[in-house]
């Protein structure tokens, strides 16, 4: 197994494209689950601080610019740069891949940050314009290419051309997430897609026909099996889940518990997956979530009164996830609701409910959806609130970036499900009551180096498909 847990100050370039397609899927594995994801656990609000540590800034939203210094230099300076290298240096199957992975990226560089350099990225070598400062595109504009080039990257794969040979299109060991099978590709590729098109859907339905065309003729993520991941073995040193290793090198370890957000929500609707998810507190035996940003406000509380994330979300040999199957049905069956595609929303929404409740192993899912009705008849804010909320709830320690990104989505007339009901305003807050950050700050090393970086960001502002 390739060593995934590698030196970010070491560089790639001059390796052949196999080699630096193994490193530029480690860099971006190590972004989104060491940095992204444990930021945005908070953010999500399915973790918070517990005891042994102090409350800290990022709890009570103080952020400054170098908070986001090391996820943006992991993704944009190092996995999208190595990828790059690979498109010019593999062969088509290869560069097709790397292609598809530059646009997982952006996306979630777009959905975090906005406008980011993007046509003028990553063109630093003489021979590329020498551009060092590179403008910031609009971040509209930027998901109109990516769609784009995911079609492009799926036309190579098919060899739509019928041109391009076996040798062409081989792909080895060198994929960490399905080993050369180019079908899963093409299957990721299209949820990708269908990811890029919903996440407008609210603001912008006239992506409906793409959306539509895209369910009648395309292949999906629909099982376990096509998930888009990066496996960790736990080898020390060599190979430990980033998230993991991060915590578990710090003076402080683990010391996240449950929110109490989550846990109100799992308890309210008598959820199963909850003792999944979260590990009984050790002094009750029960589930006890925290209140957000709450741990100074209680008197000698100790690790054994609250429920930690459970090996589900936390451990050294958790896969790193891009996209799960049942994420995908989620999309589908909002599609189906918002455009009338060809599927059935009540057998997504049901066959996604499940395939979570199996990932994780939780049982009853059956019971649970009856008792969770999901009424095709009710008006679409209610179906579509049903729909953010299960989805958030599946994103609990495996997809904790989506589980943010989808909280700040689910905005329909300008009511909120999360912000204006099931968020809670963490204790000591810099902000007001109610208000919760909508976008990240620009780092601080393009602050520093690039003057192009738009100036006046606050925590306020929002992506272009966020109302």
């Amino acid at each position: 197994m390739a060593d995934l847990n590698l030196d970010p100050n070491q560089s790639t370039s001059g390796g052949t494209g196999p080699e630096v397609f193994v490193a530029a899927t480690a860099e971006y594995a190590v972004s989104l689950e060491a940095y992204f994801n444990e930021t945005n656990s908070l953010l999500a609000q399915y973790w918070a601080g517990g005891p042994g540590v102090a409350l800290f800034d990022q709890e009570r939203y103080f952020f400054t610019a170098a908070d986001f210094s090391n996820e943006w230099s992991f993704a944009n300076l190092q996995a999208l740069s190595d990828l790059r290298y690979v498109r010019d240096n593999g062969n088509a199957g290869l560069s097709a891949l790397s292609e598809i992975m530059s646009v997982l990226i952006y996306q979630n560089l777009v959905d975090h940050y906005g406008d980011v350099p993007y046509s003028e990225a990553l063109r630093g070598a003489p021979e590329d314009g020498g551009i060092l400062t590179p403008v910031y595109d609009d971040a509209k504009g930027i998901y109109d290419d990516l769609i784009v080039r995911l079609d492009a990257a799926i036309a190579v794969l098919s060899n739509t051309s019928g041109t391009l040979s076996v040798a062409d299109l081989a792909v080895g060991d060198e994929d960490l997430i399905y080993g050369g099978d180019l079908d899963r590709w093409i299957a990721f590729a299209n949820s990708l897609k269908l990811r890029l098109l919903m996440r407008q859907s609210i603001t912008d339905p006239s992506v409906g026909p793409q959306v539509i065309a895209l369910i009648a003729g395309g292949t999906f993520i629909n099982d376990e099996a096509g998930l888009a991941r990066v496996p960790f073995q736990g080898a020390a040193g060599l190979n430990q889940n980033p998230q993991w290793l991060r915590r578990q090198s710090s003076a402080t370890g683990q010391f996240y518990v449950a929110s109490l957000t989550s846990t109100d929500v799992l308890e309210s609707l008598n959820d199963p997956r909850a003792l999944v998810i979260y590990d009984a507190a050790v002094a009750t035996g029960t589930l006890v979530g925290l209140e957000q940003g709450g741990i100074n406000e209680i008197v000698g509380t100790k690790p054994a009164d609250f429920s930690f994330p459970s090996a589900v979300a936390y451990g050294e040999t958790n896969d790193v996830l891009f996209m799960s199957h049942w994420e995908v049905m989620f999309l589908r069956a909002e599609a189906a609701m918002r455009f009338g595609t060809a599927d059935d929303e009540l057998e997504m929404y049901e066959a996604a409910v499940t395939a979570h409740f199996d990932y994780i192993g939780a049982t009853g899912a059956a019971a649970y959806l009856v008792d969770n009705l999901y009424d095709v008849g009710a008006p679409d804010q209610d179906k579509s609130n049903q729909i953010g909320i299960q989805k958030w709830i599946s994103m609990n320690g495996l997809q904790e970036s989506e589980g943010w990104i989808e909280a700040r989505r689910f905005d329909v007339d300008g009511d909120n499900v999360f912000t204006d009901g099931i968020f809670t305003t963490p204790v000591r807050s810099v902000f007001a009551d109610g208000v919760f950050p909508s976008i990240r700050l620009y780092p601080q090393t393009e602050l520093s180096f690039n003057p192009n970086t738009p100036p006046d960001r606050d925590l306020f502002d929002k992506v272009f498909w966020d109302n």
